[in-house]
Formats: C-alpha cells, structure tokens, sequence
C-alpha cells in the first residue's frame, strides 16, 4: 500500500473504498454550455464532497485533493499507462511485459503502407512517460523549455499575432477562430524548432489530424486512425530529415539545441526528439489556440473589464493567468493508481482511475473554508466574500490554478503557452479599441478533451450595436443545469448498503438444512409436485411421448402457480432460460411471468394504505385491476393528485413467511438431489438453492430493488451508445413493500416481429444491449439480471433513420453484482473468452467460484480438452459424442464445476438476447456483430483492463477466427446466422438428451 494509506493507517480513521456500495456520490449534468460548466462546478462545490462518480468515472473536483493526486508519484498519467503497457516505457522496478496495442493495429491494418509499424508505435515523451524515464527527459528538455527561451521568441510571436489582426482590423472585424487563433501557434512551434516558414501549413495539418486520437469518441478515432497513421508517419520522416540537417548545419533553434544538451554523457536519441515534437504538436497546438480564442471570447463578454485593460495593459500577464483559471481549455486530466492508495480518507485500489478536474478545482480554489482563512491571514488575496465562479484579474487569488496541471506532469512548455498568450493579447488590445460578438458564437461541444470556440465573427473598432449578443462566457444567474448531483438520492443509496449486507447474512440461516422440515409445507409440496409429474402414466398413456412431456409441463407450471411465491419464481428463472432447458417447458412457464391470479384488491388497498397512507392523499385514481402479476408482487396503474400517470408496484401480503417456508423445504430436499442426475454436477443442488434464496430475499425488499435500478442506470449513462429508458422513482413512494415510478413505454422485445422493425433495427439492438451487458458486468460491477419479455421493451416509434433505438428496462429485484475481485475475474473470464486466450477464461472462470477449491487452469483445460483447435462436436461420430459427453461430464464433476449466480444471469440474459434476435433476423452475420461489439468495448476500455487484469487486447484481438472456436463452429460453415446456431443448437439437445 502507498505511504499515504500507510500513514493513515496509524490513525483510527476508517478506510474506506471508493468502490464500497454508495461511499461515492453520483452526479451526471448534461452540460449545454459554458454556464451550465460554471453552474456544475459550483453546485459540486456546495455538496461537501471532493470526488464524484460520473457516467464517465470518477470525477476529483476538490482543489486540494486533485492538487494531491496530481504531485502524487504513484498516480500515473493516463498517457503514461499507454506507454507502459506498450512496452516503450519503464517502471522504476523494471521493463512492463503488458502488451497495449489497441488502437495502432487498426491503424496499421486501415492505414496506407506509409503507416508502418515504426511510425505507429508510441514514442518515448514526457507526456507518456513516468519515473526515471520521466525525469531523465524532463531534465534533458527542460535545459530548453526555459522562461529565457520562451522570450527570446516573443519578439516573433508579437510581430506575427500583428500580421494576423492587421487584416481584420482594416476590414472591421471577421471570424477570429480561422483568421488569427488557429494559424497562430503552429508558426511559434516551427519557429521554435528552426522548420522553414513555408512548412507551417504541413506541420498544422499534422496537428490536427494527430490530434484526433484524443477525441472521446472511441469508434471516431477507430474510423480515423488510417489518417492519424499516415500522418504520424510523414511528421516522423520529416523531424529525421531535419535532424540530420541539424547535425550538419546547426542553427540557433530548439531542435539543434536538443542535439546538443548532454547531462553527464547522457543525450537525446533521434526517436526521442521525434516523440518531443510530436508532443510538442500535440500539447502546444490546440491548447494555445483555443485558450486564445476562449480569452477573447471571456472579453467580448465584459467590455469594461476590456477597456481597464487597454488603459493599464501591464495587468495582460493577470488577464492570462485568471482567463487559464476561469475557462482553460483543458479542462481534465486522467490517471491511474498504481498502488492501493488512500487521499483524503478514502481508498482508491490500484488500477483505479480517475479524472481530474482541473477546471472544476481552479474554479473552487479548494474547499470553502480556504478563502475565509486565508483572508483573514493575508490581505493580499482574494477576500472571503469573492465569487471564485466569476472572471476578476482584479483579485489575487490564494491557490494557483491548474491549467498547466502540478507535479511531475506540470507543463514543461508552460512558459511558452504564457509567452503566447501575452504577446497575442497585447497585439489585439494595442489595435481593437473595442469589439463586441456580432452573431452567436459556435463553441466546440464540451465533450471534447480540449475546448473553445470552434467560429467566432467579432465586429472591431465600431460603435456599439443595438442588440447586444453574448459571447456564451457568463454565469448566468438562473442557468439550471438538469441532472447533476442528487443527494436525496445518494442519500438513499446510503441507507440500503446496510439492507443489503443484513440479507445477504441471513441467506446461510435461511438455508441451513433443518433436522426435520415444515412437515405440512413439504407435504403439500410433494402433493402438487408428484400429482404433476406422475400423473401422466395414467392420464396422458394414450399420448405420444412429446405430448406426455406437454402436459407434464403444464400441470407443473399449475402446480407452481398454487404453491405461491418461490415456486412462481422458479418457474420464471426456468422461463428465461431458453436454449437451457426445453422449449416447450420454457413456453409453459413464460405464463409465471405476469399472468400469475392477482391478489384480491381489499388487501392491496389495505397494504399500499399501511405503506403509504390514505389513498386519497396521494392518488387521485387507482386502478384495482392489476396490469400484470408475478410470483412477488402486481403493478396496478395510478395517478398522483397533480395528474402524473405513475405505476404502483405492490408485494403480496405475507409473502416473507411463504418464502421462508419454501426456502427450509428446499433445503431439506437439495442435499438428497446430489449426485442423482449427472448434468446438475454444473448448477450443485445446494448451491443453486443458495443462488435462489439471494435473488429472492433481496427481491422481498423494494428499497434494494430502487437501489439497484439506480445502479443499473448509472452504469447504463456510462455506455456510448444507445438510448434508455428506465422508470423514474418517487423516492417517497418507495417503502418495504411498495414502489411508485413513471411508466415505461413500448412493445415487449419478444413480442416484436420483423416486419415491426426498419433495416438494421435488430442488429442494433443486439448491439446496444450487449454493450450494456458488458461494461456493466466488466467495468461497473452491475447489470440487470433478468432480460425476459416483460421486462425489457422497445419503443419502435422513436425508432428514426439514423437514430439508436430506445430501450426500456423494469423489473430490477434480480440484479447481478461483481465487487471488487469478482469484477475482476469476471472481466478476465470474458477478454479470455472474447480474444481466446484459454489460460485467462478458466482463471477467472475460477477466481468466480465455477470450479472447487485447489482448481488449476492447466488441470481444467486438461481435464476438459478445452485446447483443441477448430472442435466442432457436430462433426463427431455418435460414439464419438458419446465419449466426448461422457468425459466432459467426467472432468466436470472431478473439478467440483458449478454456475456462479453472477455468469449464470450474465449467460441467462445473452442467451435471450441471442434467441430474441435469431427471431427477429434469423440471417443475420452474427460472426460480424460479435466482432463489432468486443472491437469496441476493448478499444473504449483498453487502458483500465490492463490496470486491471494485466493485458489488454486490441480490437483486431478479436476475430472471427476467435469467435467461431469459442461458438464451436468449424470453418466449413461459411456464414454463421442465428438460423444455423438455432438448427445447430436443436441438434446438441437432441444429442444430449439422448445421452442423458
């Protein structure tokens, strides 16, 4: 553990996890404008706390705490992790074996032939680069990068911003952002490395299109990264040409002083210098150019400030320095943890990571107790009462701003940045007596890394306009910024982690197998059961056998619905698992699902009255009959007393003891199945009871249940694609026993035919909910764990050209949950399954639970011939399948297999998206989907899987090579739809069944 967390340690404070349940606020703006950044900064800093999690991750907002992280050695740059896991970098203990390779082989699989696998790799930089390379290149770089060397070019940069506003003035204004901010700073940077002006447009080019690996927008750069390649590529053949000539002729310019610098024999290598400027490009380039058009922008929007600074324009250094405080434009920066440490009382685990909100902390200047301090401490800083979200180069401010970010990573060109910024200011105030914005400007969206005006016309040395237009720099008074944080609801979060921890510790007493069972109970259960199954040999002996086995199924499912709750919920696990268990088993039992006889409405009155009060207080109508009932509760249909159509989710009475019941029954009975039918060596008896009576308590309180669907939703914001709808909560509409929230609209999934839906339309949601599945099992720890025809919807009308479709989710009492090393297994097991990396599959496979203690991969894979290359088992002979069953059920049980909840639900959920799309596309590519899904989900999360789990694959990691091995699908079928996986899956039950 860090020193920190060392320290810490010593006191009594107690630790805890920014991944323990509800220890983290959440907050998610949608943020439309430069106010409503202001605004999010500002309501953040009133909460109290300093890191929230985000839809994106964890977001550090205190000025203290970001300061910390930031200086803090163990907290690596994102960037930096990059390199490392690339092999290009080194920790201080030794060379990383991780391979990260995930965008640049797409790049030199789309690129042209420029795009050589030279070009691609990352350089050596002092972006991405941590420990002692760090500091061996800053010190290098740094005999350069000094204030006497940024000055020596101010006399250039001076006469080239003059050259750029000269034209604008003589015309009365124009659009700044092409005609003076973008052309600006690529000329300094050339300048500053001795290349010839007539390069200068290359050298933008370059830039710009370089600069597109850092779009947010992971399938963008994916789309990109051909031009990205080429253009790399042709920077770095041009910086070795002009290295030699530097060697040969050298001038009085950056790069032949580079060459030169040596610190005790120790120089620059030519890749080095090749990595410097394309840092130099990157950080230098689009920083400068939208800082100075947001200071502009910050101007046109306070003209009295402006005339105050042409009157004393000594103060263009404090205008520059409180414009980098109040809109930088570079807002975050990222890092990762690479030890378990503790900030502020809170511990991060290694591998966590976290951005940085560099604006958001210079904004607040720390926490609110800093400027009352301070102020009274010293007078020559901001006065307590100063408002820290207002533009003023008038107050000195206590805490620096972060722009430039702190610590090892603090910005080495900081005073060029600032040399630049000055020079162009001054140029400006020295010729436009005043200037205001002449039509709205058009910001850059916020999404993006870096942010500033994208087009801004200016209208210069005029009178004043009539109608005055805004350059979108003011804190408005009354922006509302929807979403943001909401601590009612965290609040409540907080109060079900406890509930939640307390059911999950009855579950071994509910289960413990008693001495004797509820006599009674298990007497009328072996009734129904036993009447249900053996009845058929007298009443059914005329039918052919899949007629017996029909019949069977229903008396069953009826037998079921009698026998209450549990055995209502049973039936509906086994209804979402088709492709699992038979199909005419599993259509009987869909009938569990929301067509179970309701309650009678005087004791879902009384219960909703003693949950929640008189009826007529809260609800102006209350439809009795229930629109659906299931094995725990039925939802009726309601209106508030201000018209709001709401749904009532209502528990059936006395459910808890009837569950209770059923739970000491089927303990008592699970032990003697051990052993009796082979295939349960995969689900274990007790261990599935186990499974049952965790879903099933936590279900019996609909607090948990609200908690989940917040959960859910959260990790849901976090994806990129799609569109969701889940029921909004009346928080105090929630109790034990009772929930009241919005309507969900749309179809059933299931209940959509083909011709319902546009070309696309299916593989788009098979996409969108696969992504979801994914990164809320690997990335957030939770996902919904019970996708079935009543609980998933899609509404087919908001369904546009163009547009994802919008998907809605009810129903979160079942949810799957992975904390912690669990998550981690699990994110294992599945980058093994999806890259077919066996060693890594079955290891996680078994950090899950699935196979007995002292399980080995090497003995799994062994015992189960997991490595045979393109296995196919329809292709096998019946002795042939035969044996191949027979041992696979062999080396299952000698490896104590079993489903853990977590893959169980995760694997019951694929399974209905798979069959739910084979229904609605049947010739569908699936082959191309799977491909599609894991490409993107490696190339979103690439960085944080390595931290993680020790490698990261790349996208052209999964291939279809890859995807048919895992499927079992030989190479001799050439297109792999759902109507080959449906035929083929009917040929292996038939197989298995008759092997049974």
């Amino acid at each position: 553990m860090n020193s920190t967390a060392a320290a810490l340690h010593l006191t009594e404070v107690p630790i805890r996890s920014v991944d323990d349940e509800a220890t983290v606020p959440y907050a998610d703006f949608a943020i439309g404008a430069f106010a409503d950044l202001v605004e999010m900064s500002r309501e953040l800093s009133r909460t109290g706390d300093w890191v929230v999690r985000t839809p994106f991750g964890l977001f550090v907002h205190g000025y203290d705490q970001a300061r910390t992280i930031l200086r803090e050695p163990a907290w690596i740059s994102m960037l930096a992790g990059v390199a490392m896991l690339d092999g290009s970098g080194e920790r201080d203990g030794g060379r990383s074996t991780v391979n990260f390779n995930a965008f640049m082989a797409r790049a030199r699989r789309d690129g042209s032939p420029a795009a050589s696998d030279d070009a691609m790799r990352a350089r050596p930089n002092v972006l991405a680069l941590e420990g002692s390379d760090h500091r061996r290149l800053r010190r290098l770089f740094g005999r350069a990068f000094t204030p006497a060397a940024a000055d020596r070019l101010r006399p250039f940069m001076a006469a080239h911003a003059a050259r750029l506003i000269d034209p604008l003035v003589s015309a009365g204004g124009g659009e700044i952002v092409s005609a003076l901010c973008d052309p600006y700073p690529v000329p300094v940077i050339c300048r500053l490395l001795g290349v010839t002006d007539d390069d200068w447009s290359q050298f933008g080019r370059w830039a710009e299109t370089i600069f597109g690996l850092f779009d947010g927008d992971a399938e963008a750069v994916l789309e990109r990264l051909g031009d990205i390649a080429v253009a790399q590529a042709e920077l770095g053949a041009y910086v070795v040409d002009l290295i030699s000539q530097r060697r040969r002729e050298p001038a009085d310019d950056l790069l032949t002083e580079l060459i030169s610098v040596s610190d005790e024999g120790d120089s620059l290598s030519a890749d080095e210098l090749i990595g410097m400027v394309e840092a130099l490009l990157i950080a230098g380039t689009d920083t400068t150019r939208n800082q100075l058009g947001a200071t502009l922008a910050v101007l046109a929007d306070r003209p009295r400030q402006y005339a105050a600074l042409r009157a004393d324009p000594d103060r263009i250094p404090a205008y520059v320095e409180e414009s980098l405080r109040y809109i930088g434009a570079v807002r975050t920066a990222m890092r990762i943890a690479t030890d378990d440490i503790v900030v502020d009382g809170l511990l991060f685990p290694a591998g966590t990571v976290v951005m940085i909100g560099l604006h958001a902390a210079s904004l607040s200047g720390g926490c609110p107790e800093h400027a009352v301090a301070a102020s009274e401490a010293r007078s020559d800083i901001a006065p307590a009462d100063a408002d820290p979200y207002e533009f003023d180069p008038s107050i000195p401010r206590e805490h620096p701003h972060l722009a430039f970010g702190s610590g090892a990573h603090h910005c080495l060109g900081a005073f060029l940045a600032r040399a630049e910024l000055q020079e162009a200011l001054r140029a400006f105030v020295d010729r436009v007596e005043r200037f205001e914005v002449s039509e709205p400007v058009m910001w850059k969206p916020l999404s993006m890394g870096i942010w500033g005006p994208e087009r801004m016309q200016l209208q210069l040395n005029a009178p004043p306009s009539e109608s005055y237009i805004e350059a979108g720099t003011l804190p408005a008074a009354d922006s509302q910024v929807r979403g943001g944080v909401s601590p009612e609801r965290d609040s409540f979060l907080a109060s079900v982690a406890p509930l939640r921890q307390a059911i999950h510790a009855s579950v071994p007493e509910l289960i413990d197998r008693p001495r004797f069972p509820p006599l009674r109970r298990l007497v009328v259960t072996a009734a129904r059961i036993g009447w249900a199954t053996y009845a058929g040999r007298l009443l059914d002996r005329r039918l052919d056998a899949d007629q017996r086995r029909e019949r069977i199924y229903r008396r069953l499912r009826i037998a079921a619905t009698k026998l209450g709750p549990a055995y209502i919920k049973l039936a509906q696990l086994i209804a979402a698992g088709e492709g699992v268990f038979p199909d005419a088993l599993v259509a009987e039992c869909r009938m569990c699902r929301d067509r179970v006889p309701a309650e009678r409405w005087p004791a879902i009155r009384k219960l909703v009255t003693d949950e929640l009060g008189p009826l007529d207080d809260r609800f102006s109508r209350f439809e009795t009959e229930p629109t659906a009932a299931a094995s725990i509760a039925q939802v009726h249909e309601a209106w508030l007393t201000d018209g709001t159509r709401v749904m009532v989710k209502v528990q059936r009475p006395r459910i808890r003891r009837r569950v209770e019941r059923d739970l000491a029954v089927l303990a008592w009975i699970a032990p003697k199945l051990v052993g009796r039918i082979p295939i349960t060596a995969l689900a274990n008896p007790p261990a599935l009871v186990e499974l049952f009576a965790e879903t099933i308590t936590e279900e019996l309180d609909f607090r948990v249940e609200v908690a989940n669907l917040f959960e859910v939703d959260h990790s849901l914001r976090a994806t990129t694609s799609g569109r969701w709808e889940l029921p909004s909560v009346m928080l105090d509409g929630v109790t034990e026993r009772v929930i009241v929230m919005s309507p969900v609209g749309g179809r059933p999934l299931s209940e959509l035919r083909p011709n319902d839906l546009s070309d696309g339309d299916a593989a788009a949601i098979f996409r969108q909910m696969n992504d979801a599945l994914l990164h809320g099992a690997c990335m957030s720890g939770v996902f919904h764990g019970d996708f079935h025809a009543g609980n998933v919807f899609v509404d087919t009308e908001a369904i546009s050209p163009g547009e994802p479709p919008v998907i809605g989710l009810v129903d979160f009492g079942i949810t799957g949950r992975l904390e912690g090393p669990k998550r981690v297994a699990f994110l294992r097991y599945v980058v093994g399954l999806l890259t077919g990396d066996l060693q890594s599959q079955v290891a996680g496979m078994i950090d899950l639970g699935a196979f007995g203690p002292g399980s080995s991969p090497e003995r799994v894979i062994a015992d189960l011939r997991l490595d045979r290359p393109a296995f196919d088992p329809l292709e096998l002979t019946e002795d042939e399948f035969t044996a191949e069953f027979r041992a696979l059920i062999s080396g299952l049980l000698a490896n104590g297999a079993r489903i853990p909840k977590e893959l169980m639900l995760f694997i019951k959920n694929f399974a209905y998206l798979c069959s739910v799309t084979g229904e609605l596309e049947p010739d569908m590519e699936v082959l191309a989907q799977f491909e599609r899904i894991a490409s993107s989900f490696f190339a979103r999360n690439g960085v944080r899987m390595a931290t993680e789990i020790g490698f990261s694959p790349a996208p052209d990691d999964v291939d279809e090579k890859i995807i048919r091995q895992a499927m079992g699908i030989s190479p001799r079928h050439e297109r792999v739809t759902w109507r080959l996986i449906r035929g083929r899956r009917e040929n292996l039950k038939a197989r298995v069944g008759n092997k049974s």
